[in-house]
């Protein structure tokens, strides 16, 4: 189980790497040789979203390697999973903190090509991550693939007004401080797109095995993260990609949006939205090459209720001619 001290403060970071093993052979190797990628060197970087860990993507990082031969590597960021939070030579911690950890394990795995797969909040510090790699590592990077990205600003401003408003991000915090538990079990349904009446179902176990993800997050990591997703703005560093050759696929639902009931002294309903009009289809007017996906009937979550076509959209765009 690979831990790496971070190179800003000495946090331990952990992270995963799931290796495609020749020997003994891998179970339900495909039968197709054109989809055998073992031998092609590539591997995928997984980032996180709030506030889940690298256990957010086990169903997709699995297949990836198993069936169709793919080195795959994820973290979990400082304050979720089995990384610390910080140690007594911690400064403040931002994107920028998060974004080198992210280069710190990076370098230690010791990767050749390789592509970026994030979600929401992973998405912004793996932007910053390749616009920050050493030179040779940033050749390296062939890509990003985002899915419910929440680029280029999560927070309503006048030019992009149907993003979260700060009193939503608000009562998001006092629900956390309040009833961490209580939260998780009444918002994940709405991640996964279930109280929406578009025919999505999730089995309990998987919630659950949500809520435990969540339960396992360091307390200030999760309001802190709030703090720092609502403070940074991606505008000029999209523009920034337009100055390079990096591939990039931005998948979202059309649904994306999350139902949660706060403990409150109103018990009110509110939704916190992620449209893919203040987030996925901003994303090509900042950066050219930007190709985008709508999935129909899909939320935030989409990586568990849509994973067969995700996974298929990753090999595809990873792969292509």
């Amino acid at each position: 189980m690979p831990f790496v001290d971070s190179s800003l403060d000495g946090t331990l970071l952990h992270y995963v790497d799931y290796k495609p093993a020749a020997d003994p052979p891998r179970f339900l190797p495909t039968e197709d040789p054109t989809k055998d990628h073992s031998k092609s060197e590539v591997s995928l970087v997984f980032i996180h979203g709030w506030p889940m860990s690298h256990r957010m993507y086990e169903h997709l990082m699995l297949p990836l390697t198993e069936t169709y031969g793919i080195r795959c590597i994820a973290s979990d960021r400082r304050g979720f999973g089995k990384s610390e939070w910080n140690t007594s030579n911690s400064k403040d911690i931002t994107y920028d903190t998060f974004a080198q950890d992210t280069i710190d394990i990076i370098q230690t795995a010791k990767i050749g090509k390789f592509f970026f797969v994030a979600s929401s909040m992973g998405c912004g510090e793996t932007l910053l991550a390749y616009l920050r790699l050493p030179e040779g590592l940033q050749k390296q990077c062939q890509g990003f693939v985002w899915l419910g990205a929440s680029l280029p600003f999560p927070l309503a401003t006048e030019e992009n007004p149907t993003a979260p408003s700060r009193e939503l991000w608000d009562m998001i915090l006092t629900g956390l401080r309040q009833d961490r538990t209580g939260f998780a079990r009444a918002g994940l349904p709405g991640v996964f797109g279930i109280p929406f009446n578009i025919g999505i179902e999730v089995s309990e176990s998987v919630l659950q095995k949500f809520e435990g993800i969540v339960a396992q997050a360091d307390a200030l990591a999760l309001e802190r993260c709030i703090q720092i997703i609502t403070n940074r703005d991606f505008t000029d560093d999209l523009k920034k990609l337009d100055e390079t050759d990096v591939k990039l696929l931005v998948i979202h639902g059309d649904h994306d949006q999350s139902k949660f009931k706060f403990y409150l002294s109103d018990h009110a309903d509110n939704t916190l939205g992620n449209p893919a009009g203040a987030t996925a289809h901003l994303i090509p007017k900042l950066t050219k090459q930007a190709q985008v996906k709508i999935y129909d009937k899909a939320a935030h979550g989409m990586y568990i209720t849509h994973s067969e076509k995700v996974l298929d959209d990753i090999l595809t765009f990873v792969f292509a001619k």
